[in-house]
């Protein structure tokens, strides 16, 4: 090992111990790394000289001359998270430390193909930036929230119900091309699960689910600390499950899977109209007479929580989670969760803890960023003084 290699792996080293313990002195990062003191001021002294760190003052002295702290500087660069919905897409920007520093949203326009998408994408993309004024070579990677099933390695989204020609599309090859952004796509219910476990309700958990439930139904499955996505990428897509109202037990791209037909949005709807109630309402506005106590509301409720019950149940079984988060437009209302969570108790096991998403409807674009802040995260490529790379795989980087 050549020395100019070891000393970007030892900066390197103090630069994610900086990161998560900013802020510190140099001696806090000798005992957190193990490395000499020597090795760790030149490695301060590199990352200081890259803009990585700054000095925001001094510490406390414990009888001697005062530390100088140093802070990982998290607007040495910035990342984009994307969300697409059927209806709406969303971009955030946000610091290396994942804190925003603007977002936009807009209405999908009359045409919801994927180039047309991804060209409101980039022109959303670069109104913010300018807004928020920050230069092209600042901005690093994106992560992109896509509400189908998503080949995370090869960047294609494989299928999205609902949307025009949303099938086997190269989704990260095609907002790449327009924004200039080192990007990886990721499914919508995937993304909400690593928003939790990154800083909300399952922060460190190792094992949960989070299921959404709204005009879709799907799960994001942490497996022993990892995402699972399965050979196909379809873990988690319990839409498609076999539930007993619906009777079906097949699965079609061209057509929404049981469950999610039993249970989503369109399903609720559907039975407000069967019990005879008009107007027409959405599903939500019938969650809502649930709980003020309207009887056929009340029933419907009643009926959806049996099934999803049944399925946290299954889910507890299969994977043994002892956490499932409830999201998604529906999956946090307070009717279904408390009808829902009351089943869950009857059982003598498999009896998951069962929690709202503190997140909302920002669970996936925070993961978005989140996702974003992971493909950006420093190389040894900058040590190599490749000045602004921050990803020796980036078609950017001159090393």
């Amino acid at each position: 090992m050549t020395p100019r290699l070891l000393r970007s792996i030892n900066s390197q080293a103090v630069l994610q111990l900086l990161r998560d313990h900013s802020p510190c002195s140099c001696a806090d990062l000798a005992r957190l790394s193990g490395l000499s003191a020597p090795t760790v001021a030149s490695s301060v002294a590199l990352l200081a000289g890259l803009k990585l760190v700054t000095r925001p003052g001094s510490g406390p002295s414990s009888g001697g001359r005062p530390p100088t702290l140093l802070e990982f500087n998290s607007t040495f660069g910035y990342v984009a998270g994307m969300e697409i919905t059927a209806t709406h897409i969303r971009t955030r920007i946000a610091d290396l430390n994942g804190v925003c520093a603007g977002e936009r949203e807009d209405v999908i326009g009359k045409k919801s193909d994927p180039r047309s998408v991804v060209k409101q994408f980039a022109r959303q993309f670069a109104d913010l930036r300018g807004v928020l004024r920050i230069p092209a070579k600042r901005m690093l990677t994106a992560g992109v929230s896509a509400p189908g099933i998503t080949d995370v390695d090869a960047g294609v989204v494989t299928f999205v119900s609902g949307m025009t020609d949303w099938e086997d599309v190269p989704l990260a090859e095609l907002l790449q091309n327009e924004t200039g952004l080192d990007t990886v796509v990721e499914n919508d219910v995937n993304l909400s699960a690593l928003a939790e476990r990154w800083h909300g309700i399952a922060k460190d958990e190792k094992n949960f689910a989070f299921v959404s439930v709204g005009r879709g139904v799907g799960a994001g499955l942490f497996i022993n600390g990892d995402l699972f996505h399965g050979p196909e990428w379809t873990a988690g897509e319990i839409g498609y499950l076999y539930a007993p109202a619906n009777g079906t037990s097949f699965t079609q791209k061209s057509r929404a899977g049981a469950l999610e037909t039993s249970i989503g949005s369109e399903g609720i709807e559907e039975q407000w109209l069967r019990a005879g109630r008009t107007p027409k309402l959405s599903a939500m506005q019938i969650l809502d007479l649930a709980l003020a106590g309207d009887a056929d509301a009340v029933r419907i409720v009643q009926r959806e929580a049996a099934i999803l019950a049944a399925v946290c149940t299954t889910l507890s079984l299969v994977i043994n989670c002892p956490l499932i988060v409830l999201g998604g437009e529906l999956g946090g209302h307070e009717s279904l969760f408390r009808a829902t969570a009351s089943l869950l108790e009857r059982n003598e096991f498999a009896r998951p803890r069962l929690v709202v998403s503190p997140l909302g409807r920002d669970a996936a674009l925070t993961g978005a960023v989140r996702l974003a802040l992971q493909r950006a995260a420093i190389s040894p490529c900058l040590f190599h003084a490749c000045r602004g790379c921050l990803d020796a795989t980036s078609s950017n980087c001159n090393t």
